[in-house]
């Protein structure tokens, strides 16, 4: 029985972005990742108030809205139409305050019909990089201000509190933070990153609910143009 609440779960909140899509989504977003797309937020946030963007990863497979509370719990497990909903919806750390914070996390359940962050499973496969698309992570904010991320470090580790730090005491405990995360990394991306730039972390479960370990990707902002 659980199952087959789950899966209907799964249903409901995979009809529930596609619907989405087809209300906001003005432009769609072209193979090559300077290309823009615009969203109707006022649409958005006439449905939940809590919306502060949208992400686009994965050959349109991440493609969803992003939330901001005032904790990591609610939207664990509740639609972007905050009814209850075990997929639940991709949401920005609530210690965040903007894109503009050095490092934003965002998470979002591994689904394994692939929705919210289960995709995120592609970026560990082989040869995923070599298509120069996959590179890079597109969000807009709310003021449809086009943000593009390019992937410098993935990795799978056990849950910790370290590589979503949001806030660093000064410039120092940056840098040794992205030296870190850098050596994690499965792949050498050879993409310096600097004290001053801005990181973008993705979390997921590496695995069935419960699962100790996460799946890890970061990026730096390359990009910050007005679409």
């Amino acid at each position: 029985m659980k199952i087959g609440f789950f899966l209907l779960d799964l249903y409901k909140n995979k009809k529930s972005i596609e619907k989405l899509m087809k209300i906001v989504i003005e432009k769609k977003i072209d193979e090559e990742p300077e290309e823009t797309f615009k969203i109707d937020f006022n649409k958005l946030i006439s449905i939940n108030e809590d919306t502060i963007g949208w992400i686009k990863f994965n050959k349109e497979k991440v493609n969803n809205p992003i939330v901001h509370t005032n904790d990591n719990a609610f939207y664990l497990k509740h639609s972007f139409e905050k009814k209850y909903n075990q997929a639940g919806t991709i949401f920005m750390d609530y210690r965040n305050t903007s894109f503009d914070n050095k490092n934003v996390v965002l998470f979002g359940h591994s689904m394994p019909d692939n929705t919210m962050f289960g995709s995120l499973q592609d970026v560990f496969q082989k040869d995923f990089f070599n298509d120069k698309e996959n590179n890079y992570i597109q969000i807009l904010n709310k003021e449809n201000e086009l943000l593009t991320y390019k992937i410098f470090s993935y990795y799978i580790i056990e849950k910790e509190e370290y590589y979503i730090t949001t806030f660093f005491e000064n410039e120092n405990k940056f840098k040794e933070f992205i030296d870190t995360i850098t050596k994690r990394s499965y792949k050498n991306f050879n993409i310096e990153v600097f004290p001053n730039d801005k990181i973008l972390t993705l979390s997921t479960c590496q695995g069935a609910s419960g699962t100790s370990k996460r799946k890890v990707i970061h990026a730096k902002r390359v990009m910050n143009n007005i679409s």
